[in-house]
């Protein structure tokens, strides 16, 4: 009976062990599952099967008193030599804003509405916060569209800094 006893607590033991484990065995590791860690999209335009230029973390946000909405992004060049990247907002196939940027070999350029950033107006936008649009984007003769979500400032990092009185 004692060996009985001392196998059934072994194998119980053992189940629990591997029960216990099991969970972790089987699901997929998050590291290796690529997402956007920002309020923002992405978009990569590759070049003879290379990174060669993108938008990182590109956003509408509305909600500034005075102001239409205002597009946030930073538009990266890979390459070794300066290149133009094409962007254009839609709304239901009608342009809100284009731009054209000049962005130097292996540099960013910073668009919206602060010190140091590139600013591109943008036209009247008839959505909701909350909703998403689309953005075309071209560098080298490819393209890829994206879509482009709209958020309001009731993030605090949105909120745009008064400028110093005197």
């Amino acid at each position: 009976m004692r060996r009985s006893r001392r196998s059934v607590l072994s194998a119980a033991a053992l189940g629990l062990a591997l029960a216990a484990t099991g969970c972790t065995y089987l699901s997929p590791v998050q590291t290796k599952v690529f997402y956007n860690a920002a309020d923002g999209t992405n978009a990569t335009i590759l070049k003879d099967e290379s990174f060669f230029a993108g938008v990182r973390n590109a956003v509408l946000v509305f909600g500034y008193e005075g102001e239409g909405p205002i597009f946030y992004t930073s538009v990266v060049n890979y390459s070794d030599e300066e290149t133009t990247v094409e962007l254009e907002g839609l709304v239901e196939g009608e342009s809100v804003f284009t731009a054209s940027i000049q962005v130097p070999a292996h540099s960013t350029v910073e668009i919206g509405p602060e010190e140091g950033q590139q600013s591109v107006p943008v036209g009247a936008v008839d959505v909701l916060p909350g909703s998403v649009i689309t953005l075309d984007v071209v560098a080298a003769g490819q393209s890829t569209t994206i879509s482009l979500p709209t958020l309001t400032t009731s993030l605090d990092y949105y909120e745009l800094e008064e400028p110093a009185a005197g």
